[in-house]
């Protein structure tokens, strides 16, 4: 092989080795600018946690609050549940006693209690369509409820599931009133959404906030679903014969405690 030929040879050679060099470096750039898509998309899909200030403001109980003997109030219902549920995850029903009171927020406070544990996750339902309170725990619009997932049979479980301003909570509004509630709970839906957002997360724990047992009989139907149902009593406006009716209409079977809130 002559010289020239050998010099063609190297060239060609080396320009072979310049364009694995290229082919090599515009790979790595591609695995970058993927990594940072990645890392882009993550940020968007993590929630806006809610300072401390904003926690005080909406009178959410958080590790570290001020108030200990509250947090500490919601921290042995949450070991009570545990203890008589002995599961990694169970439905809590929580409805009032009477009219007069609300249960919106005894029933957020104890998902966010659920929520404080690290290792688990909580998602607090608003079956109450008589009420708009829960739109002031979400971090985001609201488009789409627990109302549209039941009357609308394209609305997709995931467009219904909101962040709050809390780690590891989770929230279903209730997407606005309607009149025929009771037919939506009580519907073969109903049940399947129950049954499919408590077998997806096995460490999820789930808080459905009724309307007053006193007020309807959407307690009533909701009931069958929960595995332990909670009846908050209003300080002085619940009489022993509406506690004990509110009693059986979650059935004595479920029936879990009564909660006085003042």
């Amino acid at each position: 092989m002559d010289k020239q030929q050998k010099d063609k040879n190297l060239n060609s050679l080396m320009e072979s080795v310049d364009a694995l060099v290229e082919t090599s470096d515009q790979l790595v750039k591609a695995a970058v600018m993927e990594h940072r898509k990645r890392e882009q998309i993550k940020n968007m899909l993590l929630p806006v946690l809610w300072s401390q200030d904003e926690l005080y403001e909406r009178k959410i109980i958080f590790t570290g609050m001020r108030q200990r003997e509250v947090l500490n109030a919601y921290r042995e219902v949450r070991i009570r549940l545990l203890e008589r549920g002995q599961s990694d995850n169970m439905v809590v029903l929580v409805s009032s006693v009477a009219s007069a009171g609300s249960s919106s927020y005894f029933s957020f406070n104890l998902a966010a209690t659920f929520a404080l544990d690290q290792h688990k996750t909580a998602l607090y339902v608003d079956c109450n369509p008589y009420s708009s309170d829960v739109e002031r725990y979400i971090t985001t619009p609201m488009k789409e409820g627990l109302t549209q997932y039941l009357t609308d049979y394209t609305v997709p479980l995931k467009n219904i599931i909101y962040p709050s301003g809390v780690e590891r909570l989770r929230v279903i509004p209730s997407g606005g009133s309607s009149e025929s509630a009771a037919e939506f709970f009580n519907s073969k839906r109903m049940e399947v959404l129950i049954a499919e957002i408590k077998a997806r997360y096995p460490d999820r724990f789930i808080v459905m906030d009724a309307p007053s047992v006193q007020q309807s009989t959407e307690a009533r139907i909701l009931a069958r679903y929960c595995d332990h149902a909670l009846l908050v009593v209003p300080f002085g406006k619940a009489v022993k014969d509406e506690v004990l009716a509110a009693v059986d209409a979650v059935s004595k079977e479920k029936f879990a405690g009564l909660v006085f809130n003042n």
